[in-house]
């Protein structure tokens, strides 16, 4: 334990008066006698009368320059107690319906509408700092992608791997989207703010949306994506979609969008949103009953300075006047020095403190090179992707929150550790059961570990009937044998591959002396396998295998997985079936 462990500074930079203090003041202590240099212009009868000598003993100055002292400690911050601090949080709760139809691949919008729409998510984000939010994305039907959270990471980190060819079924049911946002919002009596991000209404949606909000306090904004006159669709492979030989071209009904906005009480954007725009979205009047306590409190320094202008006020007492005009001075020292933004005195804060102003200016690599508190150190790293990193800080902490275990099983989940995530996750929930991100989450790496496990049994199951197929052939046929054994024995002579059929009856060393070297490499290009009758071919090849399945090459493949594992849910339930005369788009 360190002497900063105990002892905080709020203000370090002030601590640089303390050496100037006492320079200037052992100077003037030990030049005070200002006779000297008039002794050889004044007679000495006369000296006394002209020139003015200091009735106060020396011990008064030396107690007025400790009290300085103290006065530059107190103005420092100097804390040696923490307390925590009582939170308020908004309740304000958003949820962003986005359309992932196959029409958002339309080429009206440089390079596609689905490009515009993720950069309209991502200035929402950036500008939306209160309240919880969630993502719901939809299609032929509205899956969600991302629960309520205070965590606007977590959607920006969901919405790179979101993309329309990822939905399990087609279409552009916006009935569906809205249905699915409904259904995180519980009390029907909170005020719930809806964002839609679409580029198509039917008339299914004209008629049952309004009455999916009847029962609902919404604030609703509408962004139209596209143009009226729109554009081929063209597909992530390159391919244009079209139905009969003929091109399709998606259009957005900016007219009947803007229509149906106002019907239900909300407001229209059409593209890009303007910084007033974003303003307007994003502009949250919160009432008390939209806040509430927050159930985590902030742990801060108690700032204890202020006793340590006590004793600097009491000397003031008894200098009487002189005193006062050095208080006048002082005063100057409380001015805010918050506009000094590239002066030195940075150089006296703490590696966390640049680390968090790296935060605030969304530098998180920045950031990561300064934090060494373990809990921003992880928050770091798990921004910038770093799992590895952020496992090894968040298991090296003696006690984790809730919250530190949800995210120590995001970063294992993601780096394929995933009965160490199903771990964290658990625990997680025991400390905190209303985290239902960790549920949700747990769940669904569970049925991940479930389908690995049975992949990996399937594989054993394979090989084992592949080596009884093998022995049960060799018992069989004994000229086989044979020949399997002077296989082996010539492959255990040489490392040339076994000879064909045709050339049995020439001799081992023959075709070895024989062969060239482009003779092996064409052998080598038929994929002549070597040895793979050995045990240790085998495992290796079944290590590489099970290594080469745990690589995500595909950052959506991991939520393509889910959203079709989601909607085999529904349908075996019968909650949902592809609508018949419905287009793909």
């Amino acid at each position: 334990m360190t002497l900063f462990d105990l002892i905080h500074f709020e203000r370090p930079f002030w601590l640089l008066c303390l050496p100037i203090t006492w320079v200037v003041s052992l100077y003037f202590i030990r030049h005070s006698d200002g006779q000297r240099p008039l002794k050889h212009l004044i007679d000495d009868h006369l000296m006394p009368h002209l020139v003015y000598k200091s009735s106060s003993p020396r011990v008064v100055r030396w107690l007025g320059l400790i009290c300085v002292s103290l006065c530059w400690i107190g103005l420092a911050g100097i804390s040696w107690t923490k307390a925590p601090t009582t939170m308020f949080e908004s309740t304000q709760k958003t949820v962003l319906v986005v359309d992932q139809s196959l029409s958002m691949y339309a080429t009206d919008i440089t390079p596609n509408r689905q490009t515009q729409l993720k950069q309209t998510i991502r200035d929402i984000l950036a500008q939306n700092k209160d309240g919880e939010m969630a993502l719901v994305a939809f299609a032929g039907e509205g899956f969600v992608i991302s629960p309520f959270s205070q965590d606007r990471e977590t959607i920006t980190h969901f919405l790179l791997a979101l993309d329309p060819i990822i939905m399990p079924t087609y279409g552009s049911n916006l009935t569906s989207g809205i249905e699915t946002a409904l259904s995180l919002h519980k009390d029907k009596q909170q005020a719930l703010h809806l964002i839609i991000l679409t580029d198509e209404i039917t008339d299914k949606d004209r008629v049952e949306i309004p009455k999916r909000l009847a029962d609902y306090a919404i604030t609703l904004d509408l962004v139209a994506i596209g143009t009226q006159a729109g554009a081929v669709i063209q597909l992530p492979d390159g391919q244009i979609l079209k139905r009969n030989g003929k091109n399709i071209v998606a259009s957005t009904p900016i007219s009947e969008l803007s229509a149906f906005t106002e019907k239900v009480g909300g407001r229209f954007y059409r593209g890009r949103l303007s910084p007033q725009d974003l303003s307007v979205i994003t502009r949250n009047t919160l009432s008390n009953e939209q806040t509430q306590q927050a159930r985590n409190k902030s742990i801060h320094w108690v700032e204890q300075g202020h006793w340590f202008a006590l004793p600097l006020l009491i000397w003031l007492a008894f200098q009487f006047r002189r005193g006062a005009v050095f208080a006048l001075l002082l005063s100057v020292g409380f001015l805010p020095l918050d506009s000094l933004q590239a002066s030195p005195l940075e150089w006296f804060l703490t590696p966390d403190q640049k680390g968090q102003q790296a935060v605030d200016q969304g530098d998180w690599a920045t950031a990561d090179r300064y934090f060494e508190q373990p809990k921003w150190k992880a928050a770091s790293s798990y921004a910038l992707e770093n799992y590895d990193s952020t496992i090894q800080t968040l298991t090296s902490l003696d006690q984790r929150s809730a919250a530190e275990n949800y995210n120590l099983g995001n970063a294992l989940a993601l780096s394929g550790d995933l009965q160490g995530a199903i771990e964290a996750y658990e625990t997680a929930l025991e400390q905190d059961p209303d985290l239902d991100a960790a549920r949700e989450n747990l769940e669904y790496v569970k049925q991940q570990a479930q389908q690995q496990q049975q992949q990996e049994q399937e594989q054993e199951q394979e090989q084992n009937q592949e080596s009884e197929q093998q022995d049960s052939q060799d018992n069989s046929n004994p000229d086989n044998k044979e020949q399997n054994s002077d296989s082996d024995t010539e492959n255990k002579n040489t490392q040339n591959p076994p000879s064909d059929e045709k050339n049995d009856n020439k001799t081992p060393e023959k075709q070895d002396k024989n062969k060239t070297p482009e003779d092996n490499k064409q052998e080598d290009a038929k994929d002549t396998p070597l040895d793979q009758n050995t045990p240790l071919n085998q495992e290796e090849q079944q290590a590489l295998d099970q290594w080469l399945r745990q690589i995500q090459d595909d950052p959506g493949l991991l939520l393509q997985r889910k959203l079709w594992y989601l909607h085999q849910e529904r349908r075996n339930e019968q909650q949902f079936t592809q609508e018949d005369k419905q287009d793909p788009w």
